[in-house]
């Protein structure tokens, strides 16, 4: 059971049924009952300096210098034969919150690589 975000008395007022006396405290004891395994931890990137978020000071940043930190071979089934760059710094947006990240292109060596999920 879930509210989804619309209050009690609006759900009332649409369906024309009161709702229960302790709708929010049942929506509370579901959700405990309700566990998610941890994700697994696919890259260890614990010994790696944290990237500069660049978007955070500048959101309409579209060029930005930054450093290789390092290459990880990409273990996701879905992307194979693709690896994953981890940046010193980054105005590259994350999936985060309902948005989706920045597409664009990271040039090394004079060689474009496109970027497609940050």
């Amino acid at each position: 059971m879930e509210s989804w975000g619309i209050p009690a008395d609006a759900i009332a007022e649409i369906s024309k049924c009161s709702p229960p006396d302790n709708l929010y405290a049942e929506i509370a004891a579901r959700g405990e009952k309700v566990t998610k395994a941890a994700d697994p931890i696919l890259y260890d990137t614990i010994s790696y300096p944290e990237t500069e978020n660049i978007y955070y000071a500048d959101h309409r940043c579209y060029e930005f210098t930054g450093k290789v930190v390092a290459v990880l071979k990409n273990v996701q089934e879905k992307e194979k034969g693709t690896n994953i760059v981890l940046l010193d710094r980054s105005a590259f947006y994350p999936n985060s919150g309902g948005q989706v990240n920045d597409l664009g292109t990271i040039t090394i060596g004079g060689e474009q690589y496109d970027v497609y999920n940050v």
